[in-house]
C-alpha cells in the first residue's frame, strides 16, 4: 500500500511538472502570438498613413493611426518576458542580452510616434511625410538589431 502511494505521488508530481512546463510554453507561445499580432496592427497603421500620404489626402485621417501606433508600441515593449525567445519568433537574442538597448530603441520609436501624431494633427502633408519617414527609420533601426531578417 505504501509503495503504491509513493508511486502514485511520484506520478502525480511528474504529471504536474509536465503540465507546468506546458503552461509555461503555452504562455510563451501566447506572448509570441501577441507580439506578432501587435506588429501586424502596427504595419496596418503604417500602411494606412502611407496611403494618406500617397493620396495627398487630409492628414487628419492619420491622427487615429498615429495614436494606435503609440498604444501598440507601449504594449509591445512589455511583450518580451524572459524565456519568450523560444518558438515561432523572429525576435533575436539581442533583445534579451541587450534589454537596455531594446528599451532605448523602443523609446526612439515611441518619440517618433509622438512626432507623427503632431504632424498628422497639423494638417500639413509635408510635415506628415517627414514624420512618417522618421518613424520608418526608427522602426527600421529596431528591426536591424533586434529582428531576424525575413526569408
Amino acid at each position: 500500500m505504501r509503495k503504491t502511494l509513493v508511486v502514485a505521488l511520484i506520478g502525480a508530481l511528474a504529471a504536474g511538472g509536465m503540465v507546468g512546463g506546458a503552461t509555461i510554453a503555452m504562455a510563451q507561445g501566447d506572448v509570441i502570438a501577441e507580439r506578432k499580432e501587435n506588429r501586424k496592427q502596427a504595419a496596418a497603421a503604417m500602411r494606412a498613413i502611407k496611403g494618406i500620404i500617397d493620396a495627398k489626402g487630409p492628414t487628419s485621417g492619420a491622427v487615429e493611426q498615429a495614436a494606435k501606433l503609440k498604444t501598440l508600441e507601449v504594449a509591445f515593449a512589455k511583450q518580451f518576458p524572459a524565456g519568450s525567445d523560444k518558438g515561432d519568433t523572429k525576435a533575436l537574442p539581442a533583445i534579451w542580452t541587450d534589454m537596455a538597448g531594446f528599451q532605448a530603441a523602443n523609446k526612439v520609436a515611441d518619440a517618433a510616434y509622438d512626432k507623427l501624431a503632431v504632424a498628422a494633427g497639423s494638417g500639413n502633408l509635408e510635415a506628415l511625410t517627414a514624420a512618417f519617414a522618421e518613424t520608418g527609420k526608427a522602426c527600421g533601426a529596431c528591426h536591424d538589431k533586434f529582428r531576424a531578417k525575413a526569408n
